[in-house]
């Protein structure tokens, strides 16, 4: 151990890294687990959509945004279990594209009880996941941070001369 107690920080740190590590592999499990869930959500919706006379492509739009909602979930598990930065990138479209699929379930539901529950949906699952993968980013942003500002102190520590305390000096 050095005098200034560096092997100590890196024993330290790694405890860190593999906590991050953890908390990274649940949020993959649990982004894996709503891409699995969005899926059959997705062939139901494409069988019962109904057609309308006003609009001959409803039941498409709607199956081709899920899609889309699913394909950005699918990114952010695979990039959380990579426990790569650019989980952020996916992690905010999700959240971008759950929000509006919550406005527009609202939205355009043809009764009241179809409103109901496009409005219990969006408040109980859609805005909540939102929110959640919001979070992910500003956390995922924050240790990227937090892990920059520790390598460029580690750098300089290693590039800055050590100059001996007068106690050890041999004159």
């Amino acid at each position: 151990m050095s005098a200034d107690g560096s092997s100590g920080v890196a024993l330290g740190r790694k405890a860190d890294v593999a906590a991050i590590r953890r908390g990274a592999r649940r949020v993959a499990w649990l982004y894996t687990a709503a891409a699995v869930f969005l899926l059959p959500w997705i062939v139901f919706l494409a069988v019962s959509l109904p057609k309308r006379d006003l609009d001959r492509h409803y039941d498409v739009a709607w199956v081709g945004f899920d899609l889309l909602l699913a394909f950005a979930v699918i990114r952010t598990a695979w990039f959380a279990h990579r426990i790569d930065p650019r989980v952020q990138i996916p992690a905010t479209a999700t959240a971008t594209l759950l929000v509006v699929d919550a406005w527009f379930d609202v939205i355009t539901a043809g009764n009241r009880s179809q409103f109901l529950e496009a409005l219990l949906m969006a408040l109980l699952v859609e805005v909540p996941a939102a929110v959640f993968s919001l979070y992910l980013v500003r956390r995922v942003n924050r240790q990227v941070a937090e892990l920059a500002d520790f390598d460029r102190l580690v750098r300089q520590q290693e590039t800055t001369p050590t100059v001996p305390s007068p106690e050890t000096r041999s004159d």
